[in-house]
């Protein structure tokens, strides 16, 4: 299992700078299960449908097909598609400070990703095979308790069309993606969470110690692809389209201390809210939550170019999706 160090230390500086600033609760805002149930089944469903387009991150190369064994490459993409940003800035607003004003350059809020690369020209028929693989584990960075992401995928590409000196390359694919992560932020200070009392009608309140909160997901789904390239000396363009279905789901979860001994409120009556509102699992240590599997399918088209300098190849690919906006990766491998 190989990670490639360049690829990782990019990543990283990327989540850095986007998620800059510390993760704190003000102690003077409160917010009620209404809010909370409404911020969290937003962002949870909006991030299940965005995970698919992630999950294509890697393997697009610029060479629709590399040519039979033994011909071979190894490398890493990265970069960001993006999903709603209005739906993140929802949860944020809740559990940390508000996002900085310039995340709305990027058209939706960038989720990052990375894959080491491998791909293999196939034997007697025109196909070559690829495999990815990414892995990212942060625990205890300025921002974050712990951010953790995987990647794994490969396909099979056909070359209905080998090319020449004339005509371009043409190849069809099919392959498999499975990604999952957590993202887990520390809130520093305490918060309070206000309610009706059922009984007297009033309004109660009670803190939550230095809550953790924590999003996961994960997707697992197939995709299927076409693609066109022209190789000219130093340089490939290529354009393709993609389709994938499969399985999708988020959630999230609270760790914390509830403590009621200078609230107006008691444990007794939150815990009681909180199942009538469907959080059966809520006890004064925290509660979580999850979305129903998500079946779907999504639409994008993938494109850019790949400068050939010798066997090294540098790679830029720009993807639109039809549903979660665009993404974009850079790519390093060297080919032969």
């Amino acid at each position: 299992m190989k990670k490639t160090k360049n690829g990782k230390i990019a990543l990283i500086c990327l989540i850095m700078f986007i998620c800059s600033g510390p993760a704190v609760f003000s102690q003077t805002e409160q917010f009620s299960i209404d809010v909370l149930q409404d911020s969290m089944k937003d962002f949870s469903d909006k991030l299940a449908r965005s995970l698919q387009f992630n999950s294509t991150i890697g393997l697009n190369w610029a060479d629709a097909f590399i040519g039979n064994f033994p011909r071979f490459g190894v490398g890493f993409s990265v970069g960001l598609t993006t999903m709603d940003l209005d739906s993140f800035k929802g949860l944020i607003n809740l559990f940390s400070n508000p996002l900085p004003d310039w995340l709305g350059g990027f058209g939706g809020f960038p989720i990052p990703g990375w894959a080491a690369e491998a791909r293999l020209g196939g034997f007697a028929l025109p196909f070559d095979m690829g495999f990815k693989f990414g892995l990212m584990p942060i625990k205890n960075s300025a921002n974050f308790e712990h951010f953790d992401y995987l990647l794994v995928g490969g396909d099979v590409r056909y070359a209905i069309l080998k090319g020449n000196i004339i005509l371009p390359t043409i190849s069809v694919g099919v392959g498999f993606n499975y990604l999952s992560g957590s993202l887990g932020m520390t809130a520093g200070e305490d918060r309070k969470f206000a309610y009706e009392n059922p009984l007297t009608g009033l309004e109660e309140s009670i803190i939550f110690k230095a809550p953790l909160f924590t999003v996961d997901w994960s997707t697992a789904s197939l995709d299927f692809k076409a693609q066109i390239s022209k190789s000219f000396v130093i340089i490939t363009p290529y354009l393709g389209i993609g389709v994938s279905t499969g399985w999708s789901k988020a959630g999230y979860g609270v760790k914390m201390e509830v403590d009621d001994s200078d609230s107006s409120g008691s444990i007794e009556d939150v815990e009681n809210i909180f199942k009538k509102a469907g959080f059966n699992n809520f006890t004064p240590t925290g509660f979580s939550s999850e979305t129903k599997p998500i079946n779907g399918w999504n639409f994008r088209t993938f494109g850019g170019f790949a400068l050939n300098l010798a066997v090294v190849r540098l790679e830029f690919t720009g993807f639109y999706n039809f549903v979660d906006k665009y993404g974009a990766t850079i790519g390093f491998r060297i080919q032969l």
